[in-house]
């Protein structure tokens, strides 16, 4: 009789050490808590694998509202987000993409404390907030563009700089696309703005176009005086 009460104990203990709890987030339904079990396991509805970011400052929550982090926490007021939207503007589509949840303690959340979520750290590059210039994220882009142009042959920078007097939107994504590939992450704005000021600061003046680069840039108004040409 006892062996069968021990047998029963024993199987409540089993079920005991199962407390590992995951939490469901989801866009439909944001939800409300107070605080948050460090051992907890949250899961973010539509996400498998992504990956996690905190805004310590309303700067960074913009840039990463505009960044390719799927889940965004702003630590100043709790907030956690979901960006269905990649690199537009805003969270997504209602319901799909937005506020989550919303945690009235502010507990410090992490990537790990995430099912399929790792750190993403490309807006605020790696550990800037220790060296003290948390500010100065406008160098930032700057400092990765000028890395970037190293990476560029002279003739690859000329034809860049023509694409971008002829197709400027077009070039900006396939800079940044480009840039993603090799590590650089670049605000769309300032991007723009080093182009141009590489277009007018006459960065380039030292560089011979190649007749390619020339032919680009003139045909589009060449066109049609060749074809009058043409008639004599």
């Amino acid at each position: 009789m006892a062996k069968e009460h021990d047998h029963d104990h024993h199987g409540h203990d089993h079920g005991h050490d199962h407390g590992e709890e995951v939490l469901e987030f989801s866009a439909k339904k944001p939800s409300k808590l107070k605080t948050l079990d460090s051992d907890a396991l949250i899961h973010v509805d539509g996400i498998e694998d992504g990956s996690f970011a905190v805004a310590s400052s309303k700067k960074e929550l913009k840039q990463l509202m505009k960044s390719d982090a799927d889940v965004v926490y702003d630590e100043k007021k709790g907030k956690l987000y979901l960006n269905a939207n990649g690199e537009e503007k805003g969270w997504g589509k209602k319901k799909v993409g937005g506020l989550i949840a919303r945690f009235k303690g502010k507990p410090e959340l992490s990537a790990e404390q995430f099912e399929g979520m790792e750190a993403f750290d490309a807006v605020t590059g790696d550990h800037d907030h220790e060296h003290g210039h948390d500010h100065e994220h406008g160098g930032d882009t700057k400092e990765q563009i000028a890395a970037y142009r190293e990476i560029l042959t002279d003739s690859e920078e000329a034809d860049l700089l023509v694409d971008f007097t002829l197709e400027p939107s077009k070039t900006l994504k396939r800079v940044i696309k480009d840039g993603k590939k090799e590590g650089y992450v670049f605000d769309r704005d300032e991007l723009a703005e080093e182009l141009d000021e590489m277009n007018n600061g006459g960065a380039f003046t030292d560089i011979e176009l190649d007749a390619a680069a020339m032919e680009a840039l003139f045909s589009q108004g060449g066109e049609q005086e060749r074809g009058q040409n043409g008639d004599c």
